[in-house]
């Protein structure tokens, strides 16, 4: 499935930097597909493709815990444009 992520971020330096370590790490079967951060790094979407929504979550909570607030969501593929 795919899963929208979106973190509103208090440290971009810090969150970006955590973000490519844990995306180095990725377990079978997740794999982030887009990150589109703003231009002054204070939130960014990113596209996801994992077993879960939830399993998206315990990545990113765990890994940006302190530094942003996260948003998850389902994403509709039918009604999705660009993505397929």
């Amino acid at each position: 499935m795919y899963v929208g992520a979106i973190p509103r971020i208090a440290d971009p330096e810090k969150f970006f930097a955590v973000a490519q370590e844990v995306l180095a790490g990725l377990p079978e079967g997740v794999t982030i597909n887009q990150i589109l951060p703003s231009t002054d790094g204070t939130s960014c979407v990113c596209l996801w493709t994992s077993p879960s929504v939830q399993v998206v979550r315990k990545i990113v909570d765990g890994a940006s815990e302190g530094l942003a607030v996260n948003e998850f969501f389902e994403i509709s593929a039918d009604q999705a444009v660009g993505l397929k």
